[in-house]
């Protein structure tokens, strides 16, 4: 982690270019920070990353002070209010570290996903969502994410112990096309007394068990936010080919 995120997380200030002050909230932190930059220090061949939220930068950071190295690297950020809600800190943060390969798009995923598709459909290495946090939308992100990204890419989502983004994973990492990849992750199991109860849970009750001998409000309230880690990674192995009529329990 480079001094100028540290600096960040140890002050939890941050500022806009005017030099306005703000408290640091609503950020990925230190271990979240620091898988994505695992993630793409660990593959080599990652040089183009989209990012679906970014709030007051703190992920964006890690990205693209992983892809600095890189070749050609580029780092597109979709970021509806970034100027209208985050003051732009996010961006300032970006420039005040020094790198010049980012793209801001401000308008909402649901509009601009779909254009990306039709022009850089299977272009992408990796796909960072941690967007608007509905079920719908986060699927909707994740529906496009699939389309851009190579075989080979990761898409990373954030937030996965809330029960929309927990019933997401659940739902898309039984694609063919996708292996979860729970070796990432294994630190984000000590973040919280929840996520510490997780391996305890998942021992006794099995997912596949859960889901038929729980009540569906106990599954959907509780369980399904013991299944997974804060942060979770998935790898596009294969061509997605699941025919029309496809579907697994979720």
């Amino acid at each position: 982690m480079n001094d100028f995120i540290e600096t960040i997380y140890k002050t939890r200030l941050v500022y806009d270019e005017s030099g306005n002050e703000y408290p640091l909230h609503s950020e990925v932190d230190k271990v979240e920070g620091e898988l994505l930059h695992t993630v793409i220090s660990s593959d080599r061949t990652i040089r183009k990353t989209l990012e679906i939220g970014c709030a007051y930068g703190l992920s964006s950071l890690h990205i693209c002070s992983a892809l600095s190295t890189r070749e050609s690297a580029r780092h597109v950020i979709i970021d509806p209010v970034q100027h209208a809600y985050w003051h732009g800190v996010g961006v300032y943060n970006l420039k005040r570290a020094g790198f010049t390969f980012f793209e801001l798009i401000e308008r909402p995923s649901e509009f601009i996903l779909p254009e990306l598709a039709q022009r850089e459909a299977g272009t992408y290495d990796l796909v960072f969502i941690d967007g608007v946090h509905t079920f719908d939308h986060t699927l909707l992100d994740f529906f496009y994410a699939n389309q851009l990204i190579r075989i080979g890419g990761y898409i990373v989502l954030d937030d996965c112990t809330t029960g929309s983004i927990s019933k997401v994973v659940s739902y898309v990492s039984q694609y063919p096309c996708y292996r979860l990849l729970p070796q990432f992750s294994r630190n984000l199991d000590r973040k919280s007394p929840l996520a510490r109860m997780a391996k305890v849970v998942r021992l006794l009750l099995p997912r596949s068990m859960s889901v038929c001998l729980l009540p569906k409000h106990l599954y959907d309230r509780y369980y399904s936010r013991v299944l997974y880690p804060s942060m979770v990674v998935l790898k596009k192995v294969e061509v997605d080919e699941r025919n029309s009529d496809w579907f697994a329990s979720f």
